[in-house]
């Protein structure tokens, strides 16, 4: 008798593990590309994005996510490993994979972690991680791979709304209704490509419904926590590449499913904190029951053991192709500081040969300072950059007046540029140590290369916009 009551406690003990093992959340991160807060839910009065706006409604929709960097790889490797990639020294876009730099000794990206803690992992799509990887970084690549009963950890990617556009013929954006930021002139080239991308928006926002209606199918979407957020900000001047909201600031929803009870989440809210980035890779793997490594800089905004909030969020960029930005910013809700180390250029000179080619702005922005046709905002696109930029980000969202060297200021930048450096030493930012040689020499041939690359597409885009402004009368 006594056997069979200790077999029954231990046959207790191992189906209430197995039980707990089995109940623990699957998670999808939904990762897009290039794309600012022009959602309809974030007040986008153009854009028709009914699925995107219901997950929202739903879930949570958060409005100050800004991630650690304003481009596409530094950011993803910054999500993928909890931590600053200035920070394991894998800052540059983009290595040659020979330069790409190791990971320091014991860090391991967020899907690792999990996949040793009884996790499947599946991505889906591009990861893009400026570091070695000695392994693969996922399990799976299909989500027909998964095993039922056995909770999963996804990252899917879609390439919306990264360039070059796709048009939307079922809900064309109406270009006569666009308004452009104060710093762009209003000019056709620049209403047809806002227009564009926020078209790619509207494509984005079906993508994700089949994607998640496939998920959907398979059973895969019960006891799910669901991560909406883009890489970066949109894919303009000034927005891409940059420190501006336009560049780091991201929509972000998190939807769970029904039923499920996770401390600090109220459906159909929103919440106004400060977020990082790398704060979605903490707080998953608190949500799955994983102790937080020590090293990771993120902060658990959701579950038993939240942090405390976040006062300021950090961003930088480092070299892109032929430029070599060298910004941090340091962001409050009330203020922004950004500190160019490597200042004289303007905006658009620190285009890339890529973006030169490709973007309309680089060229519209040009041709129409050419003609003398700027007005004293848009000007700021062209002037050389200071040391020091200071924003008052609630009386000037657009980031267009820089108080930074406003004696009535001076305090506060001295504050801010204090909390930026102790940060930069903090983390020991390997972006402010000298780069090798072999580094340095790899970034002048990538913008050697990539200047003959787009020479003659560059100059038959200037061309057909400088017509297309003498057409409309702007020049």
């Amino acid at each position: 008798m006594r056997k069979l009551v200790l077999v029954l406690f231990l046959f207790g003990i191992w189906s209430s593990g197995i039980a707990q093992k089995n109940s623990r959340p699957n998670i999808i991160w939904i990762v897009c590309e290039d794309m600012s807060q022009d959602l309809a839910c974030y007040g986008n009065p153009l854009v028709k994005t009914p699925f995107l706006d219901n997950l929202a409604k739903e879930g949570m929709r958060f409005t100050n996510m800004f991630t650690a960097a304003g481009v596409c790889a530094p950011s993803r490797t910054a999500l993928a490993l909890g931590m600053h990639q200035n920070a394991v020294g894998a800052m540059h876009m983009r290595y040659s994979d020979e330069l790409k730099p190791e990971l320091p000794d014991g860090i391991k990206t967020i899907a690792h972690i999990l996949q040793e803690n009884g996790y499947q992992t599946l991505g889906m799509g591009k990861h893009d991680y400026m570091f070695k990887q000695d392994k693969a970084p996922f399990q799976y690549t299909k989500m027909e791979e998964l095993a039922p009963g056995k909770p999963f950890f996804a990252k899917v990617h879609s390439h919306y709304t990264h360039r070059i556009f796709a048009k939307d013929d079922e809900n064309p954006i109406d270009r006569s209704k666009v308004t452009l930021p104060p710093y762009y002139p209003e000019v056709q080239p620049l209403r047809e490509d806002y227009a564009a991308y926020l078209e790619n928006v509207q494509l984005l926002d079906k993508e994700i419904k089949e994607i998640l209606e496939r998920f959907d199918k398979k059973g895969l979407l019960e006891n799910t926590v669901i991560f909406f957020l883009s890489d970066h900000g949109s894919p303009t001047l000034k927005g891409k590449y940059w420190m501006y909201d336009s560049g780091i600031q991201v929509p972000f929803i998190i939807h769970v499913s029904k039923g499920m009870q996770i401390q600090g989440f109220e459906p159909g809210a929103v919440n106004n904190q400060l977020l990082s980035a790398i704060d979605i890779s903490a707080t998953t793997l608190a949500l799955a029951g994983v102790e937080k490594p020590a090293y990771l800089q993120g902060k658990m905004f959701l579950g038993e053991d939240m942090d405390e909030e976040r006062e300021f969020i950090f961003a930088s960029l480092d070299r892109i192709g032929g430029v070599n930005f060298k910004t941090r910013a340091v962001r409050s809700k009330k203020y922004k500081y950004i500190k160019n180390f490597n200042n004289g250029l303007s905006i658009l000179e620190c285009s890339t040969e890529y973006r030169k080619a490709r973007l309309p702005h680089y060229n519209t922005i040009s041709i129409l300072d050419n003609y003398n046709k700027l007005n004293e905002v848009q000007k700021t696109l062209v002037t050389p950059l200071p040391l020091h930029e200071l924003y008052d980000l609630e009386n000037d969202p657009h980031e267009t007046i820089n108080l930074a060297y406003k004696d009535e200021f001076k305090n506060i930048r001295n504050k801010y540029e204090d909390i930026l450096m102790n940060w930069i030493k903090q983390i020991d930012d390997k972006g402010m140590h000298p780069d090798a040689p072999e580094i340095q020499e790899h970034f002048i041939q990538y913008r050697t290369n990539n200047k003959e690359m787009y020479r003659k597409e560059r100059l038959q885009v200037y061309k057909t916009i400088e017509d297309q402004l003498k057409r409309d009368g702007d020049i």
